[in-house]
């Protein structure tokens, strides 16, 4: 047997969209900050990245916390009907909560995008790819991952390939 020989790599890497969600109002004394809406310039913030970069990338499923900014973020995306999820579990999740839910997805998916909230957003970023990156809103990052299943996802298991904002 020959000591050169190459093993073929059969398996495509899997891309992680994450996308911090968009600026929302200022909170009032009588609103949960779960109920809080985007304010009028994270509306157009969302429409603007629409419009410049949503051709510039393509999902399968979309994991979203059930906030209604992160909710209101994703329905001013102009995405190409990508199957939706949404997860209280990500209301202002940290970056193991995280990490958990995307352990349990089929491989059978291979373009995720995840709409939530910083802190657990962007220490997630860190984490994957190494480099140190807070997310502010509105901000997306293409991660590659260079995993077949997406439950061994992991420490510096990826690199990141764009930052869209």
């Amino acid at each position: 047997m020959d000591n050169d020989q190459v093993i073929p790599f059969n398996f495509s890497p899997k891309k992680l969209y994450l996308l911090r969600h968009s600026e929302a109002e200022t909170p009032t004394y009588h609103q949960s900050d779960f109920s809080r809406k985007l304010s009028n310039s994270g509306k157009q913030k969302v429409r603007d990245f629409s419009s410049k970069y949503s051709s510039e990338f393509e999902v399968e499923l979309v994991l979203c916390s059930t906030s209604v900014r992160t909710r209101e973020t994703l329905r001013l995306l102009d995405l190409k009907q990508p199957r939706i999820q949404f997860f209280d579990s990500l209301y202002l999740a940290d970056k193991e909560t995280i990490l958990t839910e995307l352990q349990n997805l089929p491989e059978t998916h291979s373009k995720i995008l995840l709409v939530g909230h910083n802190n657990g957003i962007s220490e997630l970023v860190t984490y994957l790819t190494g480099e140190n990156i807070l997310l502010s809103t509105c901000q997306l990052v293409e991660i590659q991952l260079e995993i077949e299943k997406w439950e061994i996802i992991g420490c510096e298991s990826g690199s990141l390939r764009r930052n869209f904002f």
